[in-house]
């Protein structure tokens, strides 16, 4: 994706939406418009806008827990981890859910 916005990347707390151009391959900007067709989203913009909100949610979750796994001073161990995988659905070290 690319970002050429020339904004600042906090805007003032009750700042409107602001634009941003972000670059998705044909394949995936036809799937969302497939998605928008048959209802699933009201538009390609709320579509990524949902996707990058629940990015940035999923990622402020997981610096909260690291930051509480810091303050402890320890980490899960790997058969912690390997249980939270297969409960979330999700593979190895790259984070992407299971398909």
């Amino acid at each position: 994706m690319t970002d050429r916005a020339n904004s600042s990347l906090n805007p003032p707390a009750g700042a409107g939406p602001s634009r941003s151009g972000v670059t998705l391959s044909a394949s995936q900007l036809e799937q969302i418009r497939r998605l928008v067709a048959v209802g699933r989203a009201s538009s390609v913009d709320e579509y990524v806008a949902a996707a990058v909100a629940e990015r940035l949610e999923r990622d402020r979750s997981l610096s909260e827990l690291q930051d509480l796994f810091e303050r402890k001073g320890h980490a899960p161990s790997a058969e912690h981890l390997a249980w939270a995988r297969e409960k979330l659905g999700i593979d190895g070290k790259d984070g992407e859910a299971n398909t």
